[in-house]
């Protein structure tokens, strides 16, 4: 295997490519708003050499500054280069992701990814694991899961345009066409406008309960109950890989934050 010592310098061009796999990595501002935000890409030499290759989408990256969404792990985009290399190593990115070769379950892993061996791009772009560290997916080279501008209310308007742009398809805003160099500000500006009428809709729905509280008409709505044995297991199973996250959502009918925030209360309640 040829030996690279500056993980950063790419395999040279002269070197015979026998397999490369991409995938895009996007950023999941809510379950169905994605901000695809690079090209991530494997490739494995004659040699058994291997790199992954990052190109950032900047016209998308450079708009999400009004959103916390953390960056790439290991790649510092403030570099501003068009490909990042990481060759003869696995990035951080893959490694805190993915199952690594020696992982004890690892044939349930690549089962449940439909994979015969361990492809850590092709397990991202498969697997329905959720990584809870950050908002990052992979989804195949080409993804697309924008369908039409919602005219529903302002706010659902705003988000459809947004996932448009997060898609990096032509901008066409109901008739109005925008040159490509013009998404990163409307990115911004949308994301804006959409916190914007999303708090006022919060405000509204809070004032409604106080009002119906205040009348006597409402309580509240009533927590799904989850028996602590069947807690307890799911968590045991989750933490030794024996299911996935949304294996473990579907068992107990809960959302991702009700799940762990009852992990946590279970925790307490056992060290007490």
């Amino acid at each position: 295997m040829r030996m690279n010592k500056d993980v950063t310098a790419p395999i040279s061009k002269e070197v015979k490519r026998l397999y490369s796999l991409s995938g895009e990595i996007c950023f999941a501002f809510t379950k169905t708003t994605l901000f695809k935000v690079a090209r991530i890409t494997y490739e494995l030499f004659e040699d058994e050499s291997y790199q992954y290759l990052f190109e950032p989408y900047y016209d998308v990256v450079d708009g999400l500054e009004p959103v916390d969404w953390g960056g790439i792990p290991g790649i510092d985009l403030t570099l501003r280069k068009s490909c990042y290399y990481r060759v003869g190593v696995v990035p951080t990115f893959i490694s805190e992701r993915t199952p690594s070769p020696n992982r004890v379950n690892l044939r349930e892993e690549l089962r449940s990814a439909n994979l015969d061996h361990l492809n850590r791009l092709q397990w991202l772009i498969n697997t329905d694991t959720v990584y809870t560290g950050d908002k990052l997916i992979v989804e195949k080279d080409g993804f697309n899961n924008f369908s039409h501008i919602s005219t529903r209310s302002a706010q659902w308007r705003a988000l459809s345009i947004l996932q448009l742009l997060g898609m990096r398809l032509p901008i066409d805003i109901q008739g109005i066409q925008f040159d490509d160099s013009e998404r990163s500000t409307l990115i911004r500006a949308y994301l804006l406008e959409y916190e914007f009428l999303a708090s006022k809709r919060r405000e509204n729905q809070d004032r409604g309960q106080m009002e119906a509280r205040e009348r006597g008409v409402y309580t509240g709505r009533k927590p799904i109950e989850v028996s602590i044995p069947l807690l307890s297991e799911v968590k045991d199973r989750l933490t030794a890989g024996q299911i996935t996250l949304k294996e473990a959502l579907q068992i107990t009918k809960l959302s991702k934050a009700t799940l762990y925030r009852r992990f946590k209360e279970l925790h307490e309640s056992q060290n007490m």
